[in-house]
């Protein structure tokens, strides 16, 4: 295991790799801790074309957040024109009876200035809604069924809001904003560690390797277990922090988070193992991963919820990793288990070996 030693001692005295591994988390943690702290409250105008039961509980939690008001949709533009308001909600007519139904209707959101500015809010309603839906999915569109979970949810979660606020526990919002900056992360540090392979080709020390009774396969086998080493202890290491030094809200069944983490964990090893073996030199390596992690960050949900996106971005990022990993990680926190997002696991298991078998071919096939 000469090759696994010697590049775990490689990884852990790069500065670089330490900062990726350290320092970045703590700064998107510290970001997604208090985003939603020490704020002015946000000023939401809401017009409710339903007028339903539903409609009123999703304004009193939007009110929770913000300082809401009732509008006609004919001053929305104009109130954000002029920044009298920072955001607008329209629930459209027969809302709440698509939605127990189980049919595909959203709510709209309007903005008229680029930025987080309103990402507590929608953060806080994405997170609402996806309660909701369990409860549409278990009522089986009745509605009286429907709304007995409602009201109970409703006085469940003003007593476990309060007791979160005392003990100074994240909510499941900035849980997920974490997530989103640590997957981000994750993209740029895996690319980090296997430019080591990179750099023991520019330097012919991979020739001279090859020279001795090493083989290709041992090589790779061994970097690989080194890079998924360093990948399990930034994960631990993430988790750890999670939970004892912000106290996020990891749901009821944070192990399957955990796991999910590690998946996609190999995956971000194997996608840098790809770049660094068909990438020339360094910085040509660095161009790719750039552009290959920043687009993926961005559609995948990393930045902000991808509700937000225009639906072709949607449907484009369908096909994007990050929307794997950030949509299970979402599903589990909010109380799905594995078996609901295998599909989502099979996708990115999948993904990995491709990458991992075209790499061993370039490897293969490299004089």
């Amino acid at each position: 295991m000469t090759i696994f030693q010697t590049t775990l001692k490689r990884l852990i005295r790069s500065k670089s790799n330490l900062i990726f591994l350290v320092v970045l988390p703590l700064v998107f943690m510290l970001i997604a801790f208090s985003g939603s702290n020490g704020t002015p409250p946000l000023k939401i105008a809401v017009v409710d074309k339903d007028k339903s039961e539903l409609s009123q509980s999703i304004i009193k939690n939007i009110e929770a957040k913000s300082s809401v008001t009732l509008e006609d949709e004919n001053n929305i533009q104009n109130k954000l024109i002029n920044n009298d308001i920072d955001y607008a909600i329209v629930i459209p007519e027969d809302f709440s009876k698509s939605f127990i139904n189980g049919d595909s209707i959203t709510l709209q959101g309007f903005e008229a200035k680029e930025g987080n500015t309103s990402q507590a809010v929608k953060l806080s309603l994405d997170s609402y809604m996806n309660n909701l839906k369990s409860f549409v999915k278990n009522s089986k569109g009745n509605e009286e069924t429907f709304y007995k979970a409602l009201k109970y949810y409703e006085n469940g979660s003003y007593k476990v809001s309060y007791l979160s606020v005392d003990k100074g526990e994240g909510n499941k919002a900035k849980t997920l904003a974490a997530m989103g900056f640590i997957v981000m992360n994750m993209l740029f540090s895996a690319s980090s560690a296997t430019n080591i392979i990179l750099k023991d080709k520019e330097k012919n020390v991979f020739t001279r390797l090859f020279t001795t009774p090493l083989s290709r396969f041992r090589y790779v086998l061994e970097s690989l277990l080194a890079f998924f080493t360093i990948t399990v202890t930034q994960v631990t290491l993430y988790f750890l922090m999670f939970k004892y030094v912000f106290k996020f809200n990891l749901g009821d069944t944070p192990l399957n988070i955990y796991l999910l983490f590690l998946i996609f964990g190999i995956f971000t090893v194997s996608m840098g193992v790809f770049i660094a073996t068909h990438s020339k030199n360094l910085r040509q390596s660095g161009s790719m991963s750039t552009l290959i992690s920043l687009p993926f960050a961005m559609l995948g949900g990393c930045f902000w919820p991808r509700d937000i996106m225009p639906d072709i971005l949607k449907n484009i990022s369908n096909f994007i990793p990050t929307t794997w990993i950030n949509t299970a990680n979402s599903d589990v926190l909010f109380g799905s288990n594995l078996v609901d997002v295998s599909t989502n696991i099979a996708l990115l298991l999948g993904l990995t070996l491709i990458l991992l078998a075209m790499s061993s071919n370039k490897l293969k096939n490299n004089q």
